[in-house]
């Protein structure tokens, strides 16, 4: 029988076709059979990588792959919270726990940032893993808080424990000495705060450590104020005054600084006699209306005035001032002169004592009193006297300790400045003058009172006075820390010896020891600790004045007076002035 060829091909190709189709299918079912198998291992796989996120888990910057939640947390602690921020205060170490100020890890988000990661690349990496390639790494930044109220009362504590403490300026009592308060050292809590916060965040233990930063203050020094209550103290203390403030004792003190104009007032508005310190204003005056430098014999007077305080001389300075030789007006002068100078409750209104009228040289009528004007500037504010304390002074010759410091400052400010004096009287008097009447006062050669107060070879001028129941001193001290002026006045009534006469020498020393609380205030490193005795325990040393025929100079005041151990010239001084006796070391032999 006969079959067509097509025939044939149908039917082979029937025959044919299902056996591809199975084979093929078996492969699909094997592939599949395959993926399942390897999705389920892989599936376990990613199992374990949710439990320990694989092997290469930075978490932090720490490395914590292939460790469960618990030993990442340890892990992640050990670094963040148990190692300490290492803080150096001026070079001592000092340790902080993290704790202590509330810092804290958020572990629940760091693992919910994790779980993220990888499921969002699950068949990523099931595609990685068919084909044998590593996972990728999983990075989560550290993520923590800490209590920022916690973080600054822990730095403002340590500033507590570890800032040097102010003790302020110290005052010796025994010495009469001043030390200024030392340097101080404090944190800057609102600089160390960013400082420490930062650290807390740091993987590094080099870079969990900080140097805090410190302010350094400078010590103070002892104030204005501070030397008016040594000043107090003292007094207070010292027994030779029963009271300085009165009713039957007062001590009156003034001083001001030269540089700052800072002042120390105690009971200087009291009135007081002025004695010989009114030479001061006797002084100025003559240079306001000299018209013509001073001849050898008023040079002699000048001085005479004050290294003697001769008070004949210091009325024939008044009367040659006067208009015609008139001593009326002379002494009018002085008190106009005073009383613009700033001397508002100083006044003049007689001749200086020399001696009983009708003896000697001294004609009936030498003291007659003159109607002076009193100064207007007495009513201004601040230039009112102490009511509260009368010390019964002389009507004819009276001063405050303040209207003789003022005096003195504007002289000084003339000197030194070209102000002062001078810019009162401008017309009147030059600041060349103004050093004359500065060199004039430093001719006191007394060893006595504010003398004892500074330093051999100190530079200082000043006036001595005494009379009556009252003594003073009033100067100026150019200290290597600093130009002041001093005055001080002490009246007792009736004198120590009931006669109105105060002679108790002792008493004297005391203005040499305010003198040294006050330098010791200027010059606190270089303290005088010990005020010097005077060479005579009797009185002040003699006054020293050139012979006929040897001038005073008023460029140098010691020329034709002292040689140079500060003893009189033999044959040119005359000690003693004016009896000349024989020197015998300032009453010492």
């Amino acid at each position: 029988m006969y079959v067509k060829l097509d025939e044939f091909r149908t039917g082979q190709t029937r025959r044919t076709f299902p056996l591809l189709f199975a084979f093929a299918g078996v492969m699909l079912l094997l592939s599949a059979m395959i993926f399942a198998a390897e999705l389920v291992n892989y599936s376990n796989i990613y199992n374990n990588v949710n439990e320990t996120f694989g092997d290469d888990v930075q978490i932090g910057g720490v490395q914590v792959g292939g460790q469960n939640e618990a030993d990442r947390l340890a892990l992640l602690e050990s670094v963040y919270l148990d190692q300490p921020i290492v803080m150096y205060y001026d070079g001592s170490p000092i340790q902080l726990s993290p704790r202590e100020v509330g810092f804290r890890l958020d572990t629940e988000a760091m693992q919910a940032a994790a779980t993220t990661q990888i499921e969002q690349d699950f068949w990523g990496g099931y595609w990685r893993y068919l084909w044998g390639e590593s996972q990728d790494s999983i990075d989560v930044g550290l993520v923590a808080d800490f209590d920022p109220a916690e973080l600054r009362a822990y730095v403002e504590e340590l500033a507590l424990r570890y800032d040097t403490q102010n003790t302020g300026i110290s005052l010796d009592l025994a010495k009469y000495t001043f030390s200024g308060a030392e340097a101080q050292t404090r944190l800057d809590v609102d600089a160390a705060i960013p400082l420490i916060e930062r650290a807390l965040y740091q993987l590094d233990p080099e870079k969990r450590v900080i140097d805090l930063p410190l302010i350094t203050l400078g010590g103070a020094e002892p104030t204005i104020n501070d030397l008016r209550e040594l000043i107090t103290t003292y007094l207070e203390l010292d027994g030779r005054l029963t009271s300085y403030n009165g009713p039957d004792q007062v001590a009156s003190v003034f001083v001001i600084d030269l540089q700052t104009g800072e002042e120390v007032n105690i009971n200087s508005d009291v009135v007081m006699d002025a004695s010989s310190i009114i030479k001061i204003g006797i002084l100025i005056n003559y240079f306001r209306y000299a018209v013509r430098t001073p001849t050898a014999d008023v040079k002699y007077n000048l001085a005479n005035a004050v290294v003697c305080s001769s008070n004949g001389s210091a009325n024939n300075i008044m009367e040659i001032i006067g208009a015609d030789g008139s001593y009326i007006d002379g002494i009018r002068k002085v008190n106009d002169t005073v009383c613009q100078a700033g001397g508002a409750n100083t006044q003049i209104s007689s001749r200086l004592w020399i001696g009983p009228e009708g003896t000697g040289s001294i004609p009936i009528g030498y003291y007659t009193v003159i109607g002076v004007t009193p100064c207007p500037g007495n009513t201004n504010p601040g230039a009112e006297v102490n009511t509260q304390i009368n010390t019964t002074p002389d009507n004819l010759n009276y001063t405050t300790a303040a209207d003789a410091g003022t005096l003195l400052m504007q002289t000084y400010d003339c000197a030194v400045h070209g102000s002062g004096l001078r810019s009162i009287f401008p017309d009147e008097i030059t600041q060349e003058e103004c050093n004359w009447i500065l060199n004039l006062l430093r001719g006191t050669h007394f060893i006595h009172m504010m003398e004892l107060g500074v330093p051999e070879g100190t530079d200082f001028a000043h006036k001595v006075g005494y009379v009556g129941e009252t003594f003073g001193d009033a100067g100026i001290v150019f200290s290597p820390g600093g130009d002041y002026v001093f005055v001080m006045y002490v009246w007792e009534r009736g004198g120590v010896d009931g006669q109105g006469s105060l002679t108790d020498i002792r008493k004297w020393s005391m203005i040499g020891d305010v003198n040294r609380i006050v330098y010791n205030y200027f010059n606190p490193d270089q303290p005088m600790l010990q005020t010097r005795p005077p060479v005579s325990p009797l009185t002040g040393a003699a006054c020293v004045m050139p012979l006929p025929g040897f001038e005073i100079n008023l460029y140098d005041i010691t020329e034709n007076r002292f040689d140079e151990y500060g003893n009189p010239i033999p044959g040119v001084a005359c000690y003693d002035s004016p009896e000349c006796r024989p020197f015998d070391n300032w009453g010492q032999q």
